[in-house]
Order: structure tokens, then C-alpha cells, then sequence
């Protein structure tokens, strides 16, 4: 799954079946049954995911970005594997300084993904500011840390129910 191309961001046109919900459930099955990632490869990475992983020699990685189309908003998905501590990272994110008016790219909540780990026997913990806000919650089981963190609040637009979606997930061993 991974690809000779030239790294370069896509659009959700070209991967119509990668959603942003898609790809994070992607990540997430990557954990079934790890428990470390120091020999994690990229291979097993593409191959567990089913993701088109390309390497992008500025940033020694492989990844694969979509880009929501007339929107600032993209998700991605990296691997860095050439040197320890291996991780791969899931981020829901934007272009440009400022947040964009309107709700965040929600593709994965946060108690949703807490309750799969910890049903798969993840333990979690929270790290917190000095004010005891949320800074990221952490996820470990045997040598595999998860960690969460938040999106950030849209300005001015606040929903109905509120979410609490992930803005980055990171995959990367316990030690």
C-alpha cells in the first residue's frame, strides 16, 4: 500500500471511501493486537490501515493528507519509523492561522475512542494543566501509548450538543 508517487496533499474526490470517520477507525484498527511499536514498519501500517502511505522526504516519513474541498479543513495520517521512537499520527486540523468559523472536522470523538480502548484494555489517564484543564489524554497497554488531544473550540459557534472531538491521535511506544 505504499506508493512510488511523489508525496502531494489529495482531495476527498480521490479517496471518496476515506472520510474523515474512515480513516480515523483505520488508525484505530491498528492497534488490534499491538504491543509496542519499536518494529512497527510502514508496510504493516499500510497494510493494517489500507491506507496509500507516500513518502515525503522533507519530513523523513510517509503519509497521506486529504484536503476537504472549498474548506480550510484536512485530516492526515503520518508515520515515522526511521529512527525511535516510532508513531504514527492522525490529525484533523486547518490551514492558515485562526480557527475556521463553524463546527471543527469531528472525525473521531473522544468518548467514543476512550470506550474502544479501554474495552481492548487500554488504561487512561489525563494530563492536565497547572489549573487542572485537560492538556491530552493518555492511553496504555503493555508497551503501546495513545495519546488524545482535543480540537480546539470553533470561535463564535458553539453546537446544540457539544462533541468532543480529537483534533490529533498519536500512536507511539511506552517507554
Amino acid at each position: 500500500m505504499t506508493s512510488k508517487e511523489p508525496f502531494r496533499p489529495s482531495s476527498s474526490a480521490e479517496y471518496p471511501e476515506l472520510t474523515p470517520s474512515e480513516v480515523g477507525n483505520r488508525v484505530l484498527r491498528l492497534l488490534d493486537g499491538l504491543k509496542t511499536t519499536d518494529g512497527l514498519t510502514v508496510d504493516e501500517v499500510a497494510a493494517k490501515t489500507g491506507l496509500p502511505l507516500k513518502y515525503e522526504p522533507r519530513g523523513n516519513a510517509h503519509g497521506l493528507i486529504i484536503k476537504l474541498p472549498d474548506s480550510p479543513w484536512f485530516y492526515s495520517v503520518v508515520y515515522r519509523g526511521d529512527k525511535l521512537p516510532k508513531a504514527v499520527e492522525l490529525n484533523y486540523a486547518y490551514d492558515g492561522d485562526a480557527p475556521p468559523a463553524g463546527e471543527p472536522l469531528c472525525g473521531l470523538e473522544l468518548d467514543v475512542v476512550a470506550k474502544k480502548l479501554k474495552d481492548d484494555g487500554f488504561m487512561m489517564r489525563v494530563d492536565e494543566d497547572g489549573i487542572g484543564q485537560p492538556l491530552a489524554y493518555i492511553f496504555r497497554r503493555d508497551r503501546v501509548d495513545v495519546m488524545a488531544v482535543l480540537a480546539s473550540d470553533a470561535p463564535g459557534e458553539q453546537s446544540a450538543v457539544p462533541r468532543l472531538c480529537i483534533g490529533q491521535l498519536m500512536i507511539t511506544s511506552a517507554d
